[in-house]
């Protein structure tokens, strides 16, 4: 009795099976420490920040005084705009961007000025829209602290006031325990 050759096909799927399970374990998925995900965070941040161009609070209130065109986005949660923001800001939280955006910003050379509280927030948030095709995306830096720092007005329902530096800053109490 003759054995006939092994067809092509098994041969192939044997060889990638024993390379399949030849394969070093360092090369499965390991467990970062909290540390390497914080610097993780810290660089994607600094990469963010360096492909887009970026304005100061007290710069954008010169382009606010101007008669341009522009949308100004604030991606703050609706609780922090509902209790100021600047003047003329549209909500749109920083996980609905990719959603809602599209929807009401059709024109994607449009000037868009993008905040949060303190510019971190927002400059994820240009990136996105940067990679979104909205190509003339600009990141307030120092966002609604620099802008409330400035002294300048901001608004509510209530209407226009000006807050002291700080007085936007209150922390809610903790409940349960998060650190774990």
């Amino acid at each position: 009795m003759e054995i006939q050759p092994m067809k092509t096909s098994l041969r192939v799927f044997i060889f990638f099976t024993v390379m399949a399970l030849s394969v070093p374990c360092s090369l499965q998925a390991r467990e970062l420490s909290i540390d390497q995900v914080k610097q993780n965070v810290i660089n994607l941040y600094k990469s963010a920040m360096e492909a887009q161009p970026a304005v100061s609070a007290k710069n954008f209130k010169k382009i606010i005084d101007g008669d341009s065109e522009f949308v100004l986005l604030d991606v703050r949660s609706e609780a922090e705009f509902n209790a100021a923001h600047l003047p003329g800001a549209l909500n749109v939280e920083r996980g609905r961007i990719e959603w809602v955006v599209p929807d009401i910003i059709k024109k994607t050379d449009r000037a868009i000025y993008v905040y949060c509280q303190d510019g971190r927030r927002s400059g994820f948030a240009a990136e996105r829209l940067i990679q979104m095709g909205y190509t003339n995306t600009i990141h307030i830096s120092d966002g609604f602290e620099g802008w409330v720092t400035a002294g300048y007005y901001v608004y509510n329902i209530h209407g226009e006031f000006i807050l002291s530096t700080g007085g936007y800053y209150k922390r809610e109490p903790m409940v349960g325990n998060i650190s774990k």
